[in-house]
């Protein structure tokens, strides 16, 4: 059964609650609605760097997931993997491994998948600020990088255990729910104009070499090492960036 909601509605929601509970703020996500705004928010998480605040940087893929509750077709697989009834989402091999190469070098990544679909559970874990505590944070570290060029998928069980990468299976060790703070393995490292600058360059470099060279284009070039970041975290890789104190 395909989700009731979409990516970005799921994005958004998640976000504002995960911000909160962290007193972190988003410096860049896919779905800034306008050129104006881009540039007051690079503006504005510049400022805010300057200032000595943060210590460390989460990199979210939000993913929102089908669900199927009986063995049909090709999805034995899966199904047989947990045994029953499972979420799975797609990945996209590229952003996976630049998932995997930030959280080596510049902080957190995760993908963020809930572990409900239907529209309705959506608005009721909104109203009572739950989707946090309803959805999984995967360290794609746990499984390493994708070296074919493969379909592959994550599966997860309806209590989000027993998470997988398919096709060749490879499990990820653990799971972290995204409401509980205490438990998140935050790499604390400080975030200056110099890390700005790192990353930044090691996003254009990647990127360079990747699927999506054609994004870097001379605009992106002549924009400040925040600006780059923001572009290409958001709008090549759809990554939201969140930093926290």
């Amino acid at each position: 059964m395909n989700p009731g909601f979409s990516e970005r509605t799921f994005e958004f929601c998640f976000n504002a609650e995960f911000c909160q509970m962290l007193g972190g703020i988003l410096a860049s996500h896919p779905h800034i609605p306008s050129q104006q705004m881009e540039k007051d928010l690079g503006y504005d998480v510049e400022f805010k760097i300057k200032q000595g605040q943060f210590t460390g940087s989460i990199f979210i893929q939000h993913k929102v997931s089908s669900y199927a509750e009986v063995r049909a077709g090709r999805n034995a697989e899966f199904y047989n993997t947990h045994n029953g009834p499972y979420f799975r989402f797609s990945l996209d091999n590229e952003q996976h491994n630049t998932l995997c190469a930030l959280c080596r070098t510049k902080g957190n990544a995760f993908y963020c998948a809930p572990m409900f679909h239907l529209s309705h559970e959506l608005e009721a874990h909104f109203r009572a600020q739950t989707i946090s505590s309803n959805s999984l944070l995967l360290d794609p570290l746990q499984v390493g990088e994708i070296k074919d060029n493969n379909r592959h998928n994550i599966t997860y069980g309806p209590n989000g255990d027993m998470p997988t990468l398919h096709s060749k299976i490879r499990r990820f060790e653990k799971s972290f729910r995204a409401n509980n703070k205490e438990e998140l393995p935050i790499k604390r490292k400080q975030i200056s104009t110099e890390y700005l600058s790192e990353l930044s360059e090691e996003l254009i470099d990647r990127t360079l070499e990747s699927k999506f060279r054609e994004s870097v284009t001379d605009k992106v070039y002549r924009m400040r090492p925040i600006q780059r970041a923001q572009f290409i975290l958001g709008r090549v890789y759809h990554v939201s960036w969140i930093l926290v104190p």
